[in-house]
């Protein structure tokens, strides 16, 4: 019987316009209703999956900056991993040194040395919510200072515009990855940025801990995505599903593959567990 959901947000939960399609609301209040708990998962700031989650109507736990912060709901923090002193310095000493764009995001902020096109496209500013990534934007010639005068963590970093950087978007990455891949997590939720947290850091290993704290087993947890900072929970619990429009890394470890995310991914997601746990009751 599956007892948690873990979705991604971007790409999955969110439609193209960053809004959560009526039938996957519903379907998630359902899947609640009938005692399964949903665990939204995402590399965003907490404070943007805060603002999220309310349209949800529920206060279900929450896992930002892929995996370095777990909140059980809205108030009450389980764990938190940030990057430690030494890797920041290292990484933004690398940064500088290859004139790569880079972003560090806290619990509630993102803290960038330049707010370009590409990110504000993706920060989606309009008159109707305001900053629909819901977060505080600090833009300082030195973000690493800013966090630190401010005694903020830093969960993670994104390397970002790499399409529009002079090395191409596949050599930076080649070149970030043969720098980091041993020592941090380096993971993408889309093309053109890398994030990188520590090492021990991803969806899943948060989900798997918010698991153990609800005595819920791994063979009782379903999760969805759509890239390849989805990929370890997708592939590690029971039922694992992909979205139509993710990418094919993820599609192959998955048991099912749905609709996409401006359509109807989520509900097919939900009937698929529902389905399964009538056929497979709590013993």
């Amino acid at each position: 019987m599956i007892k948690l959901f873990a979705i991604d947000m971007d790409g999955t939960l969110l439609n193209s316009d960053s809004k959560i399609n009526p039938s996957a609301k519903e379907a998630i209040q359902q899947l609640n209703e009938k005692g399964i708990k949903t665990v939204l998962t995402s590399g965003r700031v907490m404070s943007s999956i805060k603002y999220q989650s309310k349209d949800l109507n529920i206060d279900n736990p929450m896992i930002a900056a892929n995996g370095a912060l777990l909140m059980l709901n809205s108030q009450k923090k389980l764990y938190e991993y940030p990057l430690e002193d030494s890797h920041i310095k290292d990484l933004v000493e690398f940064c500088q040194k290859h004139k790569f764009i880079y972003h560090f995001y806290d619990e509630d902020t993102f803290y960038s040395n330049r707010l370009d096109d590409e990110r504000l496209k993706h920060l989606k500013i309009d008159t109707d919510d305001g900053l629909n990534y819901q977060c505080n934007i600090s833009i300082t010639e030195d973000p690493y200072e800013d966090l630190k005068q401010k005694e903020k963590p830093a969960y993670k970093i994104l390397i970002g515009c790499l399409k529009s950087h002079p090395y191409g978007e596949e050599k930076a990455v080649k070149i970030i990855k043969e720098a980091f891949d041993d020592k941090l997590y380096v993971t993408s939720s889309g093309p053109g940025a890398i994030e990188i947290m520590e090492q021990h850091v991803n969806k899943w290993e948060a989900v798997k801990y918010l698991s153990d704290q609800l005595g819920i087993k791994k063979d009782e947890i379903a999760a969805i995505g759509d890239s390849y900072n989805d990929l370890p929970m997708v592939k590690e619990s029971k039922i694992g599903f992909a979205m139509g429009n993710g990418n094919e890394k993820v599609k192959e470890v998955a048991d099912y593959v749905v609709a996409d995310n401006n359509s109807s991914g989520i509900k097919e997601a939900a009937e698929i567990i529902l389905n399964y746990n009538k056929e497979n009751p709590s013993v």
